[in-house]
């Protein structure tokens, strides 16, 4: 067992089952007060070498240091307030707490890199004080690498947790931990220069310094904010929930997934496509069984759209396949939904879904093609298309 796991294990509520939300919410406090004690700590010692030695980057990144400490603080304010219950106001819960704490997390960094980028700038060109190299042994400087190794250790803590329970607030947190790790070995470089008589180096470190924390900052701001405008879900977790669906007897494929996540807690909605001939009662069965185990699985609520298609039928097989071979010379991730045909003898109309990526620009070349394939073999037809944008990455 490693020290991450049993320092989670060791410090795990009684009676609070792994993978439970109360277990989510632990894991997430944790995190934070293991943060708030750590980075406290390395702040005194950061601070007082930095004041001594009179080196603006290491004062700087001892900031930063305590600039974890709110951010810890914004990611214990998350989990207590995500873990509260579905209310009047909040009717999908407070799940995306995490998400704003996620966010609030970025911009305290991006206020704390300008505010180093500022002050690096003054050392550079406005200051005529330098690092006092007298105190700059290599004593001194291996205190300061040991702060960078117990800085090491929180974010892969931090990952190691937000791996865990799945959640970008704590991978967020060890981003934060790990830029505080390149920084101070960045500033490490300056106190190094300095002793070797080039102190303007501790400037340009301290450049550095607000340069990485304002990109780290940058990208957990990307994150939550994709977040928060709603991003699709991945490929890998769409085929997931496809899979588990399609082994439900009756259902025949499935499209349209879609999954909208509040915190740990998600809502699923997805169009099954079962056998027309399907009587309504067994078609509301097959939903329900759909919704269960999906619900159950996944612990997520679960709404299902029944679609009855044309299921069998040489006929079918003969449109589905004019119709997979046309757009197979478009793409080979295109598929056909919900295909339905009126009549056989002649065929007098074929309706179908066609689900393309949002930025897809050709649905007229490909509308155009189809109709043309399918006019050759039911001239009667009237064929209605409806092109959907996919839900997915």
């Amino acid at each position: 067992m490693s020290f991450n796991s049993f320092l989670v294990k060791k410090t795990q509520p009684k009676g609070v089952e792994t993978g439970s939300p109360e277990f989510r919410g632990h894991v997430g406090v944790l995190e934070g007060w293991v943060s708030i004690i750590g980075n406290f700590v390395l702040f005194v010692v950061k601070l007082i070498f930095g004041w001594m030695a009179n080196s603006i980057a290491l004062i700087a990144d001892a900031f930063h240091t305590l600039s974890d400490v709110a951010t810890s603080i914004v990611v214990i304010v998350g989990f207590k307030v995500s873990q509260k219950p579905a209310d009047k106001e909040h009717p999908f819960g407070h799940g995306r707490a995490e998400t704003i704490a996620t966010l609030t997390i970025a911009i305290l960094m991006a206020v704390v890199a300008l505010e180093f980028f500022k002050s690096a700038v003054d050392r550079l060109f406005f200051s005529d004080s330098d690092i006092d190299v007298s105190l700059l042994n290599w004593v001194f400087i291996s205190v300061v690498t040991l702060t960078a190794m117990a800085k090491w250790w929180m974010a892969s803590f931090a990952y190691y947790l937000g791996d865990l329970i799945n959640s970008d607030a704590l991978r967020g947190d060890a981003v934060h931990h790990k830029s505080d790790v390149y920084t101070t070995v960045l500033v490490i470089a300056g106190l190094v220069a300095a002793k070797y008589g080039i102190p303007h180096v501790d400037g340009i470190m301290g450049l550095g310094v607000a340069i990485m924390i304002l990109q780290a900052a940058y990208e957990i701001a990307r994150e939550a904010i994709d977040d928060l405008l709603g991003k699709p879900a991945s490929a890998e977790v769409i085929q997931s929930i496809t899979e588990m669906a399609m082994s439900v007897p009756g259902a025949r494929q499935v499209h349209d997934v879609v999954v909208h996540n509040y915190g740990e807690q998600s809502f699923i909605s997805l169009h099954v496509e079962i056998d027309e001939a399907t009587a309504p009662a067994i078609a509301h069965n097959i939903a329900d069984n759909v919704e269960h185990k999906l619900a159950h699985e996944l612990n997520a609520e679960v709404v299902t759209h029944i679609d009855p298609v044309a299921a069998s039928g040489e006929v079918v097989g003969d449109i589905r396949s004019i119709i997979e071979k046309t757009l197979g010379t478009f793409s080979e991730n295109f598929s056909v939904q919900d295909l339905r045909i009126v009549g056989e003898d002649p065929v007098e109309s074929i309706l179908f879904e066609l689900p393309v990526p949002a930025d897809c620009f050709q649905q007229d070349e490909i509308e155009s093609a189809i109709r043309t394939s399918l006019s050759k073999a039911h001239e009667r037809a009237v064929v209605i298309i409806e092109f959907k944008a996919q839900m997915t990455e």
